[in-house]
């Protein structure tokens, strides 16, 4: 073998190793208190329709977002994170967060406390919405929905937590 072809071929091994630590590490991201779900979604290039204006735009190949809901001082809040993206990647997220007086696991019958978005989510950045107890313990859920890139939108929710009146953590219900 000549000199370039080795050292290219070396690169493609690193490169390979490198991709396939990364992947590997994002299955073992730490979870958050009292509640944490992550998402994995890896979608292939070929399936996105592309245009010529899109063709020049890059697309993610792999995303990991969690979503926590936690309180104190007399208030709830659900932060989502992405903790990983293998490419670069338009992450849409929008985080939300309901309240119930009485148990329900269906946001759908859930008062919406308080929204929050935003068109692009890097990696290693959070975004949070909050809401006041109202001194009145409560059902709270926080939800997730996003996109990646031009992707259809996905949701991801905490499941239903109990939280006291002033923002104590009652436990999973």
């Amino acid at each position: 073998m000549n000199k370039t072809l080795k050292n290219t071929f070396w690169f493609s091994i690193l490169l390979i190793l490198v991709v396939a630590t990364m992947l590997f590490a994002s299955l073992f991201i730490s979870k958050n208190a009292y509640a944490q779900e992550s998402t994995n979604e890896q979608d292939s290039l070929n399936s996105q329709s592309e245009t010529e204006a899109d063709e020049a735009t890059p697309y993610g190949l792999y995303v990991v977002l969690s979503i926590s809901i936690d309180c104190g001082d007399g208030k709830v809040w659900t932060t989502v994170k992405n903790d990983f993206t293998l490419f670069p990647a338009t992450v849409n997220v929008v985080v939300e967060l309901y309240s119930s007086t009485t148990y329900t696991d269906n946001y759908q019958n859930m008062t919406l406390e308080s929204v929050n978005s935003t068109s692009d989510l890097n990696m290693g950045k959070t975004i949070r919405t909050e809401a006041s107890t109202g001194g009145t313990e409560k059902y709270w859920l926080g939800r997730m929905r996003y996109k990646k890139d031009k992707g259809a939108w996905k949701t991801k929710d905490t499941g239903v937590y109990r939280i006291g009146a002033n923002g104590e953590f009652l436990g999973p219900v």
